[in-house]
């Protein structure tokens, strides 16, 4: 496999380096020159795509409550990096929108949608309003731990990328991403098999595993040998990869 190369994905922006699903984030990701960035996708009160992953606010900003029950200028007033480090306060939750703008096709977007617990009735045609006019459609993968959400919006959109996403093998991961005509599989790097991947690769599949920090595990990934690598920290994966790729020339 001389010409293999894994993808790195930096996990919400890269959570090592900055505050993670913020503009701060995913601008060191550009920098750094990943191949891609896995994000998270919820509604405000107010209609709005935001990125941002948990249901609750007080985990990564100086605010509290559910983030469905706040509207967009609400969100704006709170801090979404002071909690990483006080050189981080301004940071604000992102639009979906601006996010696009920022990446603008340079890279890779796994956009996670958050429906669980919390669901977000009609937010696959809220996504489909917001896609609709973005010119790098190949460079977008949607993926959500409910794939009722998947299922829509590709009933929808045929045409765009998609992935099942897993913690835990299914019965027939091929059989299920036919159903959902998806050509991507994201499982927990945990409970990936060897034997499953190679099924999966061969049947055509990318295997996209989420989330490997170490370089232990890093090396076991690579060497099963997966398509991506979802990281909090892509400068050392990069660095790691790059340093196996010299021991192997």
């Amino acid at each position: 496999m001389s010409d293999y190369k894994a993808l790195v994905y930096a996990h919400r922006g890269g959570r090592e380096w900055a505050p993670e699903n913020t503009m701060a984030a995913f601008r060191k990701s550009l920098e750094a020159r990943v191949d891609g960035i896995e994000l998270d996708v919820q509604r405000c009160k107010t209609g709005e795509l935001v990125v941002f992953h948990d249901h609750d606010l007080g985990r990564t900003t100086n605010g509290v409550g559910l983030l469905k029950d706040c509207s967009f200028d609400e969100l704006q007033r709170l801090s979404a990096g002071s909690w990483f480090h006080k050189e981080f306060f301004a940071e604000k939750i992102p639009l979906l929108s601006d996010v696009l703008a920022l990446i603008d096709g340079q890279l890779i977007l796994n956009v996670e949608i958050k429906n669980l617990p919390v669901d977000y009735p009609g937010i696959d045609d809220d996504l489909i309003d917001l896609f609709g006019d973005y010119p790098h459609m190949d460079k977008i993968i949607f993926s959500s731990f409910d794939n009722r959400i998947t299922k829509a919006l590709q009933s929808k959109q045929p045409e765009w990328k998609y992935a099942v996403l897993l913690d835990g093998i299914p019965h027939d991961v091929v059989e299920m991403a036919s159903a959902m005509s998806a050509k991507f599989w994201h499982p927990y790097f945990e409970s990936l098999l060897e034997d499953v991947c190679r099924e999966a690769r061969n049947a055509g599949l990318k295997v996209n595993v989420w989330t490997v920090n170490g370089q232990r595990d890093w090396f076991n990934m690579l060497k099963m040998p997966v398509d991506g690598i979802m990281t909090d920290d892509p400068l050392g994966l990069l660095n790691f990869i790059g340093m196996v790729a010299k021991v192997r020339a």
